[in-house]
């Protein structure tokens, strides 16, 4: 653990302090949960484009694929076709 000093107004540090003794927490415990709270909400959309892109390029390559050829004499199938037992 590392110890830093912070400064701020006095009312904020009130409020701070209530808000940890709510939370039955320290202020330094309270107030290194709301840092590592802001930090992941701002890494969030990060990993969201990136999670995203990754399924993107997963989408890609499937439809990029050999294609699957599922006519019947260069028709489509009708309903009964393609729910036969076999």
């Amino acid at each position: 653990m590392k110890n830093v000093t912070i400064a701020m107004d006095e009312a904020l540090a009130h409020r701070i302090r209530v808000a940890a003794a709510q939370a039955g927490q320290s202020v330094s415990r309270y107030l290194a949960e709301a840092g590592q709270m802001r930090i992941d909400q701002d890494e969030r959309p990060a990993i969201d484009e990136a999670r995203r892109r990754s399924q993107m390029e997963a989408l890609e390559r499937i439809l990029a694929g050999p294609k699957w050829d599922v006519t019947i004499d260069g028709r489509m199938p009708t309903a009964d076709e393609r729910n036969a037992r076999r």
